[in-house]
């Protein structure tokens, strides 16, 4: 079996016990601390982790907002799938605020784009449960054409318009309008028609201080 394959089967193996250890870890709670509890607003000066697979993986997040301190929690390869079965590494950065993108992966494997909306919602309500931290939920940057095809990039906006829908507004940050054009993800802005360059990592950054974040 190729090595992919196990990487996949793992993933999928990996979600049940993460929902194990997530129950338990929730159920172990003081009542001081249950989920019933107003959730307080995420702190100014606490950390800010963002979340993904190598789009996030290769951006320097730390120098783009030197004024917090920020965690890297991207892994090239990984699908929402792998992002589940991390999520108590995950949670372990303590952040007040998660920054969530993710889903190239899962449309490269052809998975089906609902399927990746609900795990993608479920990653979020994972991440908020007992520690009332903001999770945003940013669109995922579609591939170039060229790359992937037209029903690739179909595929990618369907995708993000399940994610805007899913998500409150306040939550979600659409990044298709900058990033991309009617053939994806735009040229000036990628190596590969997938990853980006310099000038896609400054277009993303300056969209979310636009937007005040994080």
């Amino acid at each position: 079996m190729p090595a992919s394959s196990w990487v996949r089967i793992a993933g999928w193996v990996a979600v049940p016990l993460t929902l194990l250890a997530l129950g338990w870890g929730l159920l172990s709670r003081s009542p001081s601390s249950s989920m019933a509890s107003p959730a307080p607003a995420p702190r100014r000066d606490a950390p800010v982790t963002f979340v993904g697979d190598s789009l996030t993986a290769q951006g320097d997040w730390q120098a783009a907002f030197p004024d917090r301190v920020v965690f890297n929690q991207g892994i090239s390869g990984d699908t929402s799938f792998q992002l589940m079965a991390r999520l108590p590494q995950i949670r372990r950065t303590d952040a007040g605020t998660y920054l969530v993108m993710v889903g190239i992966n899962d449309i490269v494997w052809g998975y089906d784009p609902g399927r990746i909306a609900g795990r993608i919602q479920w990653l979020r309500t994972g991440l908020q449960i007992g520690t009332g931290a903001r999770v945003i939920i940013q669109s995922t940057i579609p591939c170039a054409s060229f790359r992937c095809g037209a029903d690739g990039v179909r595929r990618v906006a369907e995708l993000n318009e399940l994610l805007a829908r899913q998500t409150p507004p306040r939550d979600f940050v659409d990044l298709t309008p900058v990033m991309a054009d009617g053939d994806g993800l735009r040229r000036a802005y990628t190596v590969d028609g997938v990853h980006l360059n310099a000038a896609g990592y400054a277009r993303w950054v300056a969209r979310l201080r636009e937007l005040g974040l994080p």
